[in-house]
């Protein structure tokens, strides 16, 4: 067997993703090379946008959340003035990790290592034992370091470590609408994030953001779970799963859109289990009297979007990928719960992310092991391209750039493909 070529920047554009008229193809060193994960890591996250944080979870005056942008740690902090700032989590005096913490509200950050304060805002207030220090040490430009650019969009907040990095407006583009749909089920557009339900897996990021916006995998992977789900229809109302198959199957869609995007809709609601039927009815009532009925429909209608590279919007959670290394990727699954809705829906919806795709899920287990196996086959001597083909030449192409092809269809994973080429592609021309 012949080894694989050394990755460059400047191979992507060549032979890692490949377009015709008859075939999509991804090299499968895209999933499996640590050279190629170490240029994403420069080349998408840290050159675009990345999600850090929904707003409720830095809502008051001293809350901080520490995330990540690729393997960057960030804090992301909301100061007295309720104005948000990102640092990069390093102490300015020796590069200790300076906040350690998950979550948590604080009047100053104190590092670990030799007890530097720090202002929520990155000022610098404190330097313990400061007399052996020069008169005139400077210290205006000792503070915590700012990432380049914040952006909050509809509760969502974004990071990027490029201060050339598009408008989030522009870089969203056409996928705004699904946002915007998702905003509109919190009834006055506001959710407040749950804690998270977290998992590893040993496999690739990618894998994750290509089956989320799956179709095609749902009843070869899910047969188990469909089956059970018709054993408790008390648990599952509404889940008959081959009537739903064949619905989705028939008013379905998948999409894909500039910039990576994409998103897979089902074209009908997917109930949420155990709601009073009263009380399930008085909501939908307040979102028709917000919106109008076509719109209402539209807006609990089931989809997924995926924002590029690594956030997923879902019907009841948000799910984080963080690529950790080539072949192995933490997941961080955010139950979502309605501010102003009654008490029994937020329990619902709860409840559907734990027993759908918690950590345990009966859905969610099947695709775990699923990524685990593709990350030991995809290295298999000869398998050097995968192909993602399907609905290839049959999609509807709209000017703004939209794609849209049946539910089955491999349409936004291209699209995400077409995106990463582009991004790791800038790369080579930078160093050209």
């Amino acid at each position: 067997m012949a080894m694989d070529a050394p990755f460059t920047a400047a191979s992507a554009a060549d032979n890692l993703v490949l377009e015709s008229l008859e075939e999509f193809k991804v090299a499968t060193k895209c999933y499996r090379d640590p050279e190629i994960f170490r240029q994403e890591m420069d080349l998408i996250f840290s050159k675009g946008w990345v999600f850090l944080a929904h707003e409720s979870e830095v809502s008051s005056p001293g809350d901080f959340k520490s995330c990540w942008v690729g393997k960057q740690s960030v804090i992301l902090t909301r100061d007295p003035d309720c104005r948000l700032h990102a640092f990069i989590n390093a102490c300015p005096h020796r590069g200790a990790t300076l906040c350690r913490a998950e979550r948590g509200n604080v009047a100053a950050f104190v590092c670990p290592y030799h007890a530097w304060s720090f202002k929520i805002s990155g000022e610098l207030v404190g330097i313990a034992d400061r007399s052996r220090y020069p008169a005139d040490f400077p210290v205006v430009d000792k503070g915590l370091k700012p990432i380049a650019r914040l952006a909050e969009y509809h509760g969502l907040i974004f990071g990027s470590l490029d201060a050339d990095a598009p408008e989030f407006a522009d870089y969203i583009g056409p996928a705004a609408k699904h946002v915007e749909l998702w905003r509109a089920r919190a009834l006055g557009g506001k959710y407040r994030a749950g804690t998270p339900h977290r998992y590893l897996y040993r496999g690739n990021w990618k894998f994750q953001c290509e089956n989320v916006l799956d179709g095609y995998h749902a009843n070869p992977v899910h047969g188990s779970a469909y089956r059970t789900i018709r054993q408790f229809p008390e648990r599952f109302p509404g889940a008959d799963s081959s009537r739903a198959i064949t619905g989705v199957r028939k008013t379905g869609e998948a999409r894909g859109y500039p910039n990576g995007h994409g998103m897979l809709g089902a074209g009908a609601a997917l109930e949420t289990g155990n709601i009073p039927d009263d009380v399930r009815q008085r909501y939908q009532d307040q979102l028709i009297d917000r919106h109008g009925a076509q719109v209402a429909q539209e807006i609990v209608n089931n989809r997924h979007l995926l924002i590029f590279p690594n956030v997923c919007v879902m019907d009841n959670n948000l799910r984080v990928i963080q690529p950790i290394a080539h072949d192995l990727t933490e997941v961080y699954s955010y139950p979502m719960f309605i501010e102003d809705a009654e008490p029994e829906i937020n329990a619902a919806r709860l409840g559907d992310v734990q027993a759908r795709v918690g950590t345990a899920g009966i859905v969610n287990l099947d695709d775990i092991e699923i990524f685990n196996a593709n990350q030991t086959a995809i290295g298999a001597p000869g398998l050097e391209y995968v192909t993602l083909s399907r609905g290839l030449g049959k999609e509807e192409v709209h000017p703004d750039g939209e794609r849209v092809g049946h539910h089955s269809d491999e349409t936004p994973q291209r699209a995400f493909w077409r995106f990463w080429q582009q991004r790791m592609s800038a790369g080579s021309a930078a160093r050209a």
